[in-house]
């Protein structure tokens, strides 16, 4: 048995059969801080620290698709999107951990959710910092894509420059994130998050519309590309651009950068 171990399972033992110190104050009152320490270190440990994991490759057919809708739900590890795939596949990838994936076809639509095979691991990384679930992720930018994004405790670098997306819709807790914005067609980009770091890069050529509401953080605007006025910053000719994002960005104790 681990010295840790033993040392909580006294703690909570004491303190269930009700021994107390000369204050009065229980055990568990004494080390709980400590314990709250404790575990937001190992959060952290089990987000960031890099370590081995047996990988799988797979890939998603298109199955004569004409669009896809893509969600994806992953926290713990690295993510990396960018194009590549071809032919008739929508994706291909290796996955860290492994890939739990469920798609269905609706008329001229694929619908594809794709989440760790591990899903305890994703939801809670903090218990194993041995499990990173680092993927590496292939679209095929000639499919017109909507992309609901879930991000957990982990860092992504998502480079949809060449893609063709329709919707981006990205959520994210404790993470950093870098994206590179499409370079043609006009999108809907929305971002929710929390105390995270996010960096959006828009290519040259591209019009935008940026709003936000961040409560304890700030937000950088290359304002001699995007002038802010009437509460945003906006390119001169977004409403008639015909490459040109409409970014939204909702955060708490944040960080963002848009250039």
């Amino acid at each position: 048995m681990r010295r840790g171990q033993l040392f909580w399972g006294v703690v909570m033992l004491a303190n269930a059969a009700g021994i107390r110190l000369p204050n009065g104050s229980s055990l568990m009152d004494l080390f709980w801080p400590l314990l709250l320490i404790g575990f937001g270190v190992w959060v952290l440990l089990g987000a960031f620290l890099r370590s081995s994991i047996d990988t799988e490759s797979a890939k998603v057919s298109l199955e004569g698709a004409r669009e896809a809708k893509v969600n994806i739900n992953h926290g713990a590890g690295e993510l990396k999107i960018h194009s590549g795939a071809s032919g008739n596949e929508l994706v291909h990838g290796s996955f860290g951990g492994g890939l739990k994936q469920k798609s269905s076809l609706s008329g001229d639509q694929l619908n594809v959710r794709m989440e760790p095979a591990n899903e305890f691991m994703n939801n809670f990384p903090f218990f194993g910092i041995h499990d990173r679930l680092d993927w590496e992720v292939s679209f095929n930018a000639s499919v017109p894509t909507a992309f609901e994004l879930n991000l957990g405790a982990n860092k992504s670098s998502l480079d949809l420059f060449y893609m063709n997306v329709t919707e981006l819709k990205l959520k994210s807790g404790a993470s950093d994130t870098d994206v590179t914005l499409p370079s043609r067609g006009r999108l809907k980009a929305d971002f929710e998050i929390g105390a995270a770091s996010l960096t959006l890069v828009i290519p040259e050529g591209v019009s935008a519309r940026i709003r936000s509401e961040i409560g304890a953080g700030d937000i950088h605007v290359d304002s001699s590309r995007f002038p802010r006025q009437n509460g945003a910053y906006q390119s001169s000719d977004f409403e008639s651009a015909s490459n040109a994002v409409d970014i939204f960005v909702r955060g708490g104790a944040c960080s963002v950068k848009i250039k």
